[in-house]
């Protein structure tokens, strides 16, 4: 069972039914590239109406999971690693191709919440929360530093799970944990490193880099992920491509 089946259950029609279609793309019931039942089929199967299914199925599109072509319907996207990965992790070379970065440093702890996580996870005080730092190679150059915080009671387990955690995280969090990562939001800053995040990536103290704040929200608009990324801005580029 899902950890957020509770929130699930006061949750809209639309959207109880737009997490069921998303399990079954995750649980490979419809798998990629495969067409989905239509609207009609769909809302006898799930006995609710068509503009139900309709406002479901925005839904999963938006999160990323399906993809509609008009005249022809709509098709499971390819929900592997790298795709999920590929699609919020921004990365490329100067007037290139996005890069896919190497793993090369991970660790998992756990410590208790500052202010500023207790508020964004509506946590209490004495409270956890894990902490998941990454450092990832490109081409052999130490290009990126990640610092993941979510909150250890909705993750239950994660702090002492298996290492290394997945590339992709989001798909790993909904089948491991039942949180479905609806929507992000970034924002993205130039900045000094640290002595720490210098050390990290290997430049010297100072050095202009790029860091990313993003936050991670779900069904209901609760924040379930904080993460800093911090990129080296001598070689790499942040790409984004709007479609």
């Amino acid at each position: 069972m899902h950890a957020n089946t509770d929130i699930m259950e006061n949750a809209p029609l639309y959207q109880r039914v737009a997490e069921k279609i998303a399990n079954r793309i995750y649980d490979g019931h419809w798998r990629p590239g495969e067409p989905i039942p239509n609207e009609f089929a769909l809302a006898d199967e799930f006995s609710v109406s068509q503009g139900t299914i309709r406002k479901s199925m925005s839904v999963v599109e938006e999160a990323g999971l399906v993809d509609r072509q008009q005249g022809r319907g709509t098709f499971v996207r390819k929900l592997s690693e790298e795709r999920s990965y590929f699609h919020f992790f921004r990365l490329a070379e100067p007037g290139g191709d996005r890069v896919i970065p190497e793993p090369d440093v991970e660790t998992v702890s756990k410590r208790v919440a500052n202010e500023r996580e207790i508020e964004e996870f509506q946590l209490n005080e004495q409270d956890e929360v894990v902490v998941i730092k990454r450092l990832r190679r490109v081409k052999q150059i130490r290009a990126t530093r990640e610092l993941v915080t979510v909150p250890a009671t909705t993750f239950s387990g994660l702090a002492t799970h298996e290492q290394p955690l997945p590339l992709a995280l989001y798909p790993f969090y909904h089948n491991q944990f039942g949180i479905f990562v609806l929507k992000v939001d970034e924002y993205v800053s130039a900045v000094s490193a640290s002595e720490e995040t210098a050390n990290d990536l290997q430049i010297e103290d100072g050095s202009p880099i790029l860091e990313v704040e993003r936050k991670a929200f779900d069904w209901k608009g609760h924040t379930v992920e904080m993460r800093t990324s911090q990129f080296r801005s001598d070689h790499f580029q942040y790409n984004i491509n709007l479609k």
